[in-house]
C-alpha cells in the first residue's frame, strides 16, 4: 500500500509541473504574443526558483487573459542581485 501511494504521489508531483506557465528563449518568443511584465523581489532566505518563477507567471497570466498556466510562457529579461540574500528579476509574460 505505502508503495503504491508513494508512486501516486510521486506522478502527481511531476504531472501539476505539466501545467505550469514554461520558460522560453528570446528566440522562440518571436512566435509568442507578449502580455505583460511580472517583477518579482526575494529579501533573506533564498526562495526564488523556476517553480516559483513558473506558480507567480500562472497567476499573472490569468489575471491579464484568463489562460490557464499550460497556455502560458515565460521569458527571464533579467536577475540582479545576491541569491544568498536579495533578488530581482524581471519576467516578461507571453501566449501563444
Amino acid at each position: 500500500m505505502k508503495y503504491i501511494t508513494s508512486i501516486i504521489a510521486l506522478s502527481m508531483m511531476f504531472s501539476a509541473s505539466a501545467f505550469a506557465a514554461k520558460q522560453i528563449t528570446l528566440e522562440e518568443s518571436a512566435n509568442y504574443t507578449k502580455l505583460g511584465d511580472l517583477s518579482i523581489q526575494q529579501t533573506g532566505v533564498p526562495t526564488v526558483g523556476h517553480k516559483y518563477i513558473s506558480s507567480e507567471v500562472d497567476k499573472k497570466c490569468n489575471e491579464l487573459s484568463g489562460l490557464d498556466g499550460k497556455d502560458c510562457f515565460y521569458r527571464i529579461v533579467s536577475a540582479s542581485g545576491q541569491e544568498s540574500d536579495h533578488k530581482d528579476i524581471h519576467v516578461e509574460i507571453f501566449k501563444k
